[in-house]
């Protein structure tokens, strides 16, 4: 039986047989009558006159047409009547006739829209929907259980979903002839263990994930004849990159005849195998992706977008075929035409492809087989197999490939010389990447290299190679070209030399309510440990990271016997935690707190430490109740004992003129310069060269107050303004308060150019790197420095800084092109003014950051500062710790190396107080000096009650102890 529904009726109270358009019932009341409900008794069954087959018609007169909003909802479709060739079928249109509707979605069929939440209610299997046509509306469709054998033909949908499956299975759906205008959400979403899901005839248009997806555990689906554009991916606002057509793992599929335009990823990606024919991909971030054997025929990919990731026409990760395939790709960078994954066999049967030079046309991922037969690669016919190893590439012939004779280490970026590497200077593109002087580049390996255009790079270990164990090395490589050729560069990666071999394997944990997959641990929801069993040594120090990938809630604790670890971890990602290990420790633990999610990687390994510890000078001032404690450490090495000072200044206050503490000019270059205990009070500067062949500063207190002629530039220590450079600088135990505020980034202020510490290298020339290639650097620690207006630090060279306390400015750190820092054991804090604390102002300019924190808390991943905002009292109350070029920021996740011009042969320390002239001592708690590390610069402040009071501490080198500081008498 047919039934008959006008939009434009209004609600009513009944309802009527409905066969005929004179004699219809109000759209409204369309699942009152599908339902039947309705009062007296004298039918025994309610729903009796619906029969499989049965049709309802929902439309409008030609001469009445007008958009419409349902507003009787749901309409909750749950009867069991329709069957297989006879499903209850739905019609949306125009009426025609005495009783028939025309559903071939001409503009001016009725829209419906504004529907808001719930519409159709799909609890019953064999539904069919025809010229369903609706705009700004959430899903049409939602299923509330697994759904069997429903269609929907001939819908169009302006910003309106049409099926949200909740995530219930589809079996046997047929999706045909469907327009999406305006979407800006997943077209298509076909849940986890569909299957037989025909989707032919489709044209999307829409920005965001507007594409189609299929996911895992599916069987029996396919794809034919559609176009999906997507007319803005939004990957600036969120670097998310978003594909067209995506089939994640399950049973073969069949996909014809679609076309992708515009995703910032790929525009087919395939986690099963499929065949696919006749594939499109135009604008898209990347082509066509295999990472099952497939096969593709008649294909064709042009003009890739390269927002993120690497680019590609088209990626087998295993064996595959191209079928007269072909490409036209005008770009230089990108990973290749074909890209091959580890020991894959890819054959290249006929095709056209044209790819702008130097682009390769076959790229490895690993070592892989590729048959070209009848192949034209820019009018150039290939016949013959290709071997290739990991990282090679091949356009005609096999890139030119150099090992460097520089070795990284695992924990620590490597910084390579000028001119180091043969033609990078005159690159198009690095691994795939156009601008490569621009660019931060992730490798394969996780790894990144940050290019410069003098021929050099830094490789950043990132987190790649932390498994690596001592006498185990392994290879990474990238790619660059030039305008002509195709080069390979290959590094060789040790183990850190800073902490021993695993001494318990990861794949060694066990515990209750932890499921096990090699060393993949994963826990849905439990505050029961992982455990593993090991002999440690008493009092040695232990470094223990893991990662914690795909969190849901609840944190971790590393546990050694009875020690545990300084704070728990509930970001995700990867922590590292320093432990001294009690006596008779025979298991580590990591124990933890309501936890769901899965955790890797962990490495438990000593920490290497042979150095007899350093011996601290104590000082220390009373106000009230308050203790000022101040100290010194002699660091492992000083640039004092490598050179004899030419200019040696010590034990006073310098005024070389009003604005000057000390100045010196280019004549005296060649000279190493020497300044000890010494101060400067209101002068524009305090230590200003003209370059030098080294500076040391052992000491020097800095007080602002300046004003007059170039006031808007003031710094405490200036080693060289331009070209000559000052070759190394160590500048230790300074305090620095310029007595200013931030310039929130306008230069043209009264003060607005003011830093601390600026360590120059200009934008022109060789800059960091000496006439033969060494690399110029500075070295900082114990800096006290506040109260400028620019930066704290303004580096244009290679600088370390450890154990120091910097605060306020506009930009704590900033570094410039060539740049970086290593920031270790310090404490940065915001003032009002502070727009950011880690600023590299180009991708080369890196930070790597050590047992930091900032505004008290400790630094941990990337996403994690950038969450950090400052919050109300602060001017740029949005914002996190890091600005621009935030690929260029590395949280490191264990030991590092550092120079020792500014190390210091001490894990941590201890300090203690006695009150009865020094015949007891007890523990005095100072903050921030136990392990992992000292945090910030030698000054604390702690309370005692009235009384005279001894203090003494002693720096500890993982189990090594050290002697005794001078021992300080104090009065409360």
């Amino acid at each position: 039986m047919d039934r008959l529904f006008d939009v434009n009726l209004l609600d009513d109270a009944g309802w009527t047989d409905g066969e005929e358009w004179a004699d219809c019932n109000p759209a409204q009341d369309l699942e009152r009558v599908y339902k039947r409900v309705y009062t007296g008794s004298e039918e025994d069954d309610p729903d009796y006159r619906v029969n499989p087959g049965d049709n309802f018609y929902v439309g409008s007169h030609p001469d009445q047409v007008r958009d419409w909003t349902p507003r009787t909802l749901p309409w909750d479709l749950n009867l069991t009547k329709g069957q297989n060739g006879n499903p209850l079928s739905f019609y949306f249109g125009l009426q025609v006739g005495e009783r028939e509707i025309d559903v071939n979605l001409e503009n001016h069929s009725p829209w419906m829209q504004n529907v808001s939440g719930d519409f159709i209610i799909l609890g019953a299997d064999y539904h069919r929907f025809f010229g369903l046509k609706v705009k700004d509306s959430d899903p049409v469709i939602k299923l509330n259980s697994d759904n069997k054998g429903s269609e929907v033909h001939g819908a169009v949908l302006s910003n309106a979903g049409l099926i949200d499956t909740q995530g219930h299975a589809m079996f046997d759906w047929i999706l045909r002839k469907l327009t999406f205008i305006n979407t800006i959400f997943k077209a298509l979403d076909i849940p986890l263990g569909s299957s037989n899901v025909s989707t032919q005839d489709f044209d999307i248009t829409g920005t965001g994930d507007c594409g189609i997806a299929i996911r895992a555990g599916h069987s029996d689906m396919e794809v034919v004849g559609g176009t999906i554009v997507n007319e803005n991916h939004l990957f600036s606002e969120n670097f998310t990159l978003l594909h067209g057509l995506e089939i994640e793992a399950g049973a073969e599929a069949v996909v014809r005849y679609v076309s992708t335009s515009g995703f910032s990823g790929n525009g087919f990606k395939f986690g099963c195998e499929v065949k696919v024919k006749g594939l499109n991909s135009d604008h898209d971030g990347a082509g066509i992706e295999f990472l099952e054997f497939s096969t593709a025929r008649d294909c064709m990919v042009s003009w890739t977008r390269q927002l993120g990731g690497d680019s590609f026409g088209y990626y087998f990760h295993k064996d595959g075929e191209l079928n007269n395939c072909g490409c036209n790709l005008d770009e230089v960078g990108g990973l290749g035409v074909v890209v091959i994954g580890p020991n894959a066999t890819v054959t290249i049967n006929g095709g056209d492809y044209k790819a702008l030079l130097p682009l390769p046309f076959l790229s490895a991922q690993g070592t892989c087989t590729v048959v070209l037969n009848n192949v034209m690669v820019n009018d150039v016919l290939y016949n013959e197999t290709i071997e290739l190893a990991e990282g090679e590439a091949w356009r005609g012939e096999k890139a030119e490939v150099t090992v460097d004779t520089l070795q990284v280490k695992a924990n620590k970026t490597l910084i390579l010389p000028y001119m180091h590497i043969p033609q990078l200077d005159n690159a198009i593109a690095v691994q795939g990447t156009e601008r490569p002087f621009q660019s931060v580049v992730t490798l394969p390996s996780g790894a990144r290299v940050l290019p410069t255009e003098e021929g050099s790079l830094r490789y950043m270990p990132a987190e790649a190679w932390l498994h690596l164990d001592p006498g185990e090395t392994a290879i990474d490589y990238f790619r660059y070209s030039t305008e002509d050729l195709i080069y390979m560069h290959k590094f060789i990666i040790n183990a850190s030399d800073e902490v021993g071999a695993k001494v318990v394997q990861p794949d060694a944990f066990s515990g209750s309510g932890w499921s096990k997959s090699g060393g993949n641990y994963y826990a849905a929801g439990t505050s029961n440990p992982l455990s593993a069993n090991y002999n440690f040594e008493a009092d040695e120090v232990y470094q223990v990271s893991l990662k914690l990938v795909d969190k849901v809630s609840g944190s971790v604790t590393p546990k050694i016997g009875s020690a545990i670890g300084q704070y728990s971890h509930s970001i995700e990602g990867t922590e590292v935690w320093l432990i001294r290990a009690p006596a008779n420790a025979t298991q580590v633990q990591i124990t933890a707190s309501g936890y769901k999610g899965n955790v890797q990687n962990i490495y438990v390994r000593k920490l290497l430490r042979t150095e007899t510890p350093a011996v601290p000078t104590l000082e220390g001032s009373v106000s009230g109740t308050t203790v000022d404690l101040s100290w010194k450490i002699e660091p492992v090495d000083r640039l004092k004992y490598r050179y004899t000072a030419d200019v040696h200044v010590q034990n006073q206050e310098m005024a070389a003129n009003s604005a000057d503490g000390y100045r010196a000019y280019s004549s005296d270059s060649y000279k190493h310069f020497l300044f000890e205990n010494v101060s400067v009070q209101g002068r524009r500067n305090g230590i200003t060269l003209k370059g030098a062949e080294s500076l040391e500063v052992d000491g020097m207190d800095f007080t602002g107050g300046y004003t007059g002629a170039s006031e808007t530039w003031q710094t405490a220590v200036v080693p060289e303004y331009k070209n000559p450079y000052c070759k190394i600088s160590q500048l230790g135990n300074i305090t620095a308060d310029l007595g200013l505020e931030s310039n929130y980034g306008n230069y043209n202020s009264q003060f607005g150019n003011c830093d601390i510490l600026v360590i120059n290298a200009p934008y022109w020339g060789v800059g960091s790197w000496g006439e033969v290639g060494e690399i110029y650097t500075c070295h900082v620690y114990n800096l006290d420095g506040k109260n400028s207006t620019d930066a704290v630090t303004d580096l244009k060279r290679v600088t370390e800084i450890n154990n120091s306390t910097l605060e306020g400015s506009c930009k704590i750190v900033r570094t410039h092109r060539r740049g970086a820092a290593l920031l270790n054991n310090s404490a940065f804090n915001s003032t009002a003014g502070t727009r950011e604390t880690f600023s590299p102002t180009h991708s080369p300019a890196y930070f790597e950051i050590w047992n930091c924190y900032a505004d008290g808390q400790r630094c941990v991943t990337k996403e994690q500062m950038n969450a950090q905002k400052k919050g109300s009292g602060f001017h740029y109350s949005d914002r996190g710790l890091l600005a621009g070029n935030q690929n260029s920021v590395e949280v490191l996740k264990t030991y590092p190396t550092l120079d020792d011009l500014n190390r210091f042969a001490m894990t941590d320390m201890q300090f203690e107080v006695s009150s009865n002239g020094g015949s007891s001592w007890s523990t005095l708690n100072v903050p921030n000096v136990g392990l992992p590390g000292v945090v910030g610069c030698f000054k604390r402040s702690v309370s005692l009650s009235s009384g005279t009071y001894q203090i003494r501490c002693r720096c500890l080198n993982g189990a090594l102890v050290g002697a005794w500081s001078n021992t300080i008498s104090i009065t409360v």
